[in-house]
Order: C-alpha cells, then sequence, then structure tokens
C-alpha cells in the first residue's frame, strides 16, 4: 500500500472555483417549500367583513462565501484536487460517483475529512481504487486544504 501526503495550492485555488459555481447553484436547490395556512379555528361572524393578508413566506437565505465549508463542499473540493491530480496523470482513471453513505465527517476544528475515490485506469495487483483522503477547512468561498493523503485500496 502506497501513501503520500501533500499539499496542492493550485488545484485547491481550481476547486474554489467549482466550489463558486455550485455555492451559486446551491441556492436553487435548497429552496424551502411555502409555509401552509390553516384556517382559524374560532368562529367567524358572517356578517362582519374582514379581509386578512397572509404574511409573505420568507426568501431562504442564500449561502455566504463567509460561512463555513460545509460536508458537501468538502468532498467536491477533495475530489476536484483528485481530478487534477490523479485524473489528469493518468488516462482511463475517472472519480467515483458521492456516496451517501460515506458522508464527510466533521473535525473538532470545523473542517472536515472527505474521501473521493477514483477507478484505476489499468488493473493492478491488490488495489481496486486510488482514495485521496483530505481534509478541508475553511469557507464556502475560500476554502482550504489542510492535509491530503493518497491510498491504493
Amino acid at each position: 500500500m502506497k501513501t503520500h501526503t501533500s499539499t496542492s495550492r493550485q488545484a485547491l485555488a481550481a476547486s474554489t472555483v467549482v466550489l463558486a459555481v455550485l455555492g451559486a447553484l446551491s441556492g436553487c436547490a435548497g429552496s424551502r417549500p411555502a409555509a401552509s395556512h390553516e384556517a382559524s379555528a374560532s368562529a367567524i361572524d358572517a356578517s362582519t367583513s374582514t379581509s386578512t393578508t397572509p404574511a409573505p413566506t420568507p426568501t431562504p437565505a442564500t449561502p455566504s462565501p463567509d460561512d463555513p465549508i460545509d460536508a458537501l463542499t468538502a468532498w467536491h473540493a477533495c475530489a476536484v484536487l483528485g481530478l487534477e491530480n490523479y485524473v489528469a496523470q493518468n488516462p482511463g482513471a475517472a472519480l467515483h460517483p458521492y456516496d451517501a453513505s460515506v458522508p464527510p465527517t466533521k473535525n473538532p476544528d470545523g473542517s472536515f475529512q472527505a474521501i473521493a475515490s477514483f477507478s484505476l485506469p489499468q488493473p493492478v495487483e491488490g488495489a481496486k481504487s486510488i482514495v485521496y483522503i483530505c481534509t478541508i477547512g475553511g469557507t464556502l468561498g475560500n476554502p482550504t486544504l489542510l492535509n491530503v493523503t493518497t491510498k491504493d485500496v
């Protein structure tokens, strides 16, 4: 089993661009349904005409670039790092899709440990894939690679 530890600021800078696009798109997918309005349980006098205007539904908050990084953004940053380093140097290798059953774990300092897995371009005895184990911190607008380890698994 090979293990390499390094940091790559260039790959992280490129992942920031991807994360900015993902952040912009996340506002579209995360909208909340409108609040339901229930009829009042009190009786209304039919002889009295009253008009009520329902309160407007608040707009969901758009993530700020200053918000702390979240688990999915940490995984995306790790995946981009692997795409730019491993896949770029190994034609035929491919990123495995995000696996929601193995989400990134949050560390006590607020950073996340994320694992991105890549297929091998050619069979290698004793290994089925390469994984990038990344510790990502910072904010949505400025993710910071704290550590990365690659392993043959």
